[in-house]
């Protein structure tokens, strides 16, 4: 019944469709001889029109069936339809001017009037075809809506840009009339894009939005510099607007994001860096075909790796994380979006700790690249917990070392931090004595493993980082907690930092460790300004900064290398590797046991001091 339904709405359809094309071209037939001789038709030729007429409008109709008129739908109408239409009138046409000349003009129309009916057919039915469209997309109540609707500049008058426009022209429920441009290029500067004048350069927002009464601009440039996006977004801010921008190039491109799904401009596109280009052929050429396992896979890091890795097609992804609802997220969040048929996808609830269970996957799976991201992260909870940081952090790490250098794995690639150097905190002393039993696993008697450790400062974003903390503190109301005015971080964007751990990986040969280059240090307080002013808020009036004092086992600032470590450039500008010299007396099990002993005991103080023992630059908070 339903298909009966159906069957009787397209043939409903496609009559109408043939009773509007007989129709217009019959008008236009017979307007175009009231427009030859200025609608004064001589009797011969009205006579003529009269005997024509059937088989003309009938070839045309003919011939717009075999352009597919017929078929199409009304309301979709781009240039691929208008050229079709185009085709088959313009066929029409030559077909009555072969006729002409063939006949010497018997019982064929005249030259001018086939031309005329030509045009006139064309159009008439495209004039037609654009209002549908208009009609589809935008409804009266659309236009009343737009009337109510908030002005908005578009920085970038370029593709994105004219997409972005029509978007929202074409979108009135979202609220927003595009009313200018915004371009640096003077080219473009005083031409129309859609309708919608390209006013004026970039740096002039301010006297534009008061020109237009806009209130916001939307950034449609995403390719841009961030230090050119922190300008703009300073000038818009200075002039009282909001600022929102389009989807990241590579969502676009994917298809994940559409112009219109406009978001507020966050932080990590101010504090972000210019997109770093990869040697995607190194990268490919270590991963595709092979069985790769991430552990700590739901984490933030963890799980960009898993986007990342994905997309160089390895034969199989191991994804190992000890908390269910991180490997939960995972599968809900980014293996459903970024899933591959090159790829087979195994996950698994798992402690790396758990021996028997670590030696059962590298039986099953015998994965051959191994990225090591598990970890515990937050210096203040691991201050009052030595133990679960050296037992997540060291020990465990020195057992999948030694279980993936059994199992004759190829490369292991710890991902340690910038706090492992010279340490005040467990955390980062934890990490520090991980990348020492890679080394000793790396120096072991008939390993054929690559070991290397990869360290980078803060994530954007990340569960560990001061700008979710400082985000929940302004939507309460503040205040902002701050350690110290003068406290710096380095900051890189979760992207950033593990394409750069990928490439890192393809330059080992063992026993290394890569330094990101993580640019310039921010001041942790200037983060908390930009952030309240992100909001729209303004600081000591609408909420304040408060100092706390350094936390224990915190630092002022970060630091980039030992002072028994040696700098060395790589092939990749922002991956250095550091080389420290051997130290002929260091012993992993001794060491190991001195930190079992004192773990037994549990005393903090004694811990931390057991830590010490070892690990010389370390300066613990006792």
């Amino acid at each position: 019944m339903k298909t009966n339904a159906i069957v009787r709405y397209f043939n409903l359809r496609t009559l109408a469709l043939a009773l509007f094309y007989t129709l217009t071209s019959i008008a236009s037939y017979w307007a175009a001889y009231e427009l030859r001789f200025d609608f004064n038709v001589p009797e011969n030729h009205s006579l003529d029109r009269v005997h024509t007429i059937h088989w003309v409008v009938g070839l045309q109709l003919m011939l717009l069936m075999a352009a597919g008129q017929f078929d199409s739908i009304l309301s979709y109408f781009r240039l691929p339809d208008a050229l079709r239409l185009f085709g088959g009138l313009f066929a029409n046409a030559l077909i009555l001017l072969s006729m002409w000349y063939v006949y010497k003009g018997h019982n064929v129309p005249p030259r001018a009037v086939i031309l005329t009916y030509f045009l006139i057919s064309f159009l008439a039915i495209a004039s037609f075809r654009v209002i549908m469209r208009i009609q589809s997309s935008r409804g009266l109540e659309d236009w009343f809506a737009m009337e109510s609707a908030e002005n908005v500049l578009i920085i970038g008058a370029g593709e994105i840009g004219a997409g972005l426009c029509s978007d929202l022209m074409n979108k009135s429920r979202l609220g927003m009339r595009p009313v200018a441009f915004l371009d640096d290029d003077t080219n473009k500067v005083g031409r129309y894009v859609h309708g919608v004048l390209v006013a004026n350069k970039v740096d002039e927002v301010a006297a534009v939005a008061k020109r237009y009464n806009a209130s916001k601009v939307v950034i449609a440039f995403p390719s841009a510099s961030v230090k050119r996006m922190r300008q703009v977004a300073e000038l818009a801010r200075d002039a009282g607007l909001a600022v929102d921008t389009v989807p990241a190039l590579t969502d676009l491109v994917s298809g994940r994001a559409e112009l219109s799904q406009l978001r507020p401009i966050e932080l990590e596109d101010l504090l972000g860096r210019d997109t770093v280009d990869l040697n995607s052929d190194d990268i490919r050429s270590m991963l595709a075909g092979k069985r790769v396992l991430v552990t700590g896979a739901g984490g933030s890091i963890g799980s960009e790796l898993v986007a990342q890795i994905l997309s160089y097609a390895p034969s199989e992804l191991l994804c190992v994380d000890q908390a269910e609802i991180a490997i939960f997220n995972l599968r809900q969040n980014v293996l459903k979006a970024t899933a591959s048929a090159h790829t087979r996808i195994t996950t698994r609830v798992l402690d790396i700790l758990n021996q028997p269970q670590l030696d059962k996957l590298f039986e099953e799976h015998r994965p051959e690249v191994i990225f090591h991201a598990a970890a515990h992260k937050h210096v203040n909870l691991m201050e009052d917990q030595p133990t679960e940081a050296l037992q997540n952090n060291f020990l465990a790490s020195k057992q999948l070392a030694r279980i993936a250098s059994a199992h004759a794995a190829e490369r292991l690639i710890l991902i340690s931090s910038d706090k492992a150097i010279n340490p005040t905190s467990v955390m980062g002393a934890s990490k520090r004595l991980a990348e020492l039993a890679l080394g000793a696993q790396q120096n072991a008697p008939g390993n054929n493993t690559k070991f290397m450790a990869v360290r980078f400062g803060n994530v954007l974003g990340s569960s560990g980082s001061v700008i979710p903390i400082f985000r929940k503190q302004i939507a309460t109301g503040g205040p902002i907690t701050v350690t110290d005015p003068e406290v710096t971080r380095f900051f890189m964007t979760v992207e950033e930092a593990v394409g750069l751990v990928l490439q890192s990986a393809t330059q080992g040969s063992g026993g290394e460790i890569f330094v990101l280059d993580m640019g310039e240090s921010v001041k942790i307080v200037d983060v908390a300004r930009q952030m309240i002013t992100l909001s729209g808020l303004r600081e000591n009036t609408d909420i304040d900064i408060e100092f706390i004092g350094l936390q224990p086992g915190e630092k002022l600032y970060e630091e980039v290398q030992h002072l028994s470590e040696e700098l060395q450039a790589t092939r990749h500008a922002r991956v250095m590797r550091f080389v420290a010299p051997k130290d002929a007396n260091f012993d992993i099990e001794k060491l190991n046991a001195d930190l079992q002993v004192a773990m037994a005991g549990g005393d903090v103080r004694e811990i931390k001091q057991a830590i010490q023992k070892h690990v010389l630059e370390y300066t613990p908070s006792l």
